[in-house]
């Protein structure tokens, strides 16, 4: 289903939901532009000091760069035929944006707000806490929401094949996604799983501090946690075997001859050439 609401197939039966067809681009002026870094984390601690609301100035920072990932989800859902793919790589978009938020919250955040204070204000500690609270929330999210993604994934027998070029694809309308290397799909299941590295970590620890001075309450707390932690790093290493692409035509299908969408009207190359040499 395409954004005009119908299938491409209806218009020539001939094509597959295969082939690739490229909308006009149109320009947008609502949430489609996108700042220079520098100049968005300027505005957003500008806003934390001169509110004196430091959560705006985070948010208004961190969300921008999980955005994007949730732009391009809502888009695959809108333009992918087919829904099982579409709504199962939409929770892995989900879960890149909530690590996007937790890696820009934790290092990036703190360190600009740091050199704001050193060149400009001394900076106040509650926007340290925020910035971490914040990326604490969404590196969790990002392990639910991910792991989730790799379980309907392989209940569904979908392989995923994600990168960059999909956001490229999603700015210019074209479907469906002739992606190239590499996969980042392992690295975006690597990252959401830090929880559980550090749980495993935190969890042998506890068990043997327990163990050693007697105390069965934190040793099996300690015990649990790495047990916890241990499954979902297994499983995840288990999953991931099972849903990889091996090539972008194994998640994507392989791209045939373009066709164009103008005016609610889709034109096969042929038809396009015909029409040149009619003139």
């Amino acid at each position: 289903m395409s954004d005009f609401g119908f299938e491409i197939s209806d218009f020539n039966p001939a094509m597959s939901h295969n082939e690739v067809f490229q909308i006009d681009e149109q320009p947008s002026w609502g949430l489609n532009w996108h700042l220079p870094w520098w100049l968005l984390a300027a505005v957003a601690i500008a806003v934390a000091e001169w509110t004196a609301h430091p959560v705006l100035g985070v948010v208004i920072f961190c969300v921008k760069f999980g955005f994007n990932d949730w732009r391009t989800a809502a888009w695959l859902c809108r333009m992918d035929p087919n829904g099982t793919r579409s709504r199962t790589i939409w929770w892995f978009l989900l879960g890149s944006g909530f690590l996007k938020i937790f890696m820009v919250s934790v290092f990036v955040y703190p360190l600009l707000a740091l050199l704001w204070g050193i060149l400009i204000n001394p900076p106040d500690g509650i926007e340290f806490v925020v910035s971490v609270l914040v990326g604490m929330l969404g590196i969790l999210f990002s392990l639910v929401v991910t792991h989730t993604g790799a379980v309907l994934a392989a209940r569904r027998g979908v392989k995923v094949w994600l990168n960059r070029q999909l956001h490229e694809h999603r700015d210019r309308n074209i479907w469906p996604p002739n992606l190239s290397p590499p996969n980042q799909l392992k690295s975006i299941i690597d990252g959401s799983s830090m929880p559980a590295i550090g749980g495993f970590v935190v969890g042998v620890a506890f068990a043997i501090v327990g163990i050693m001075n007697g105390a069965l309450p934190a040793a099996a707390t300690g015990a649990l946690i790495f047990v916890v932690s241990a499954v979902i790093l297994l499983s995840h290493a288990i999953l991931l075997k099972r849903i990889v692409a091996r090539t972008p035509s194994e998640c994507w299908g392989e791209p045939r001859r373009p066709a164009v969408v103008t005016d609610n009207v889709l034109l096969s190359e042929e038809i396009l050439e015909d029409d040149d040499s009619n003139d």
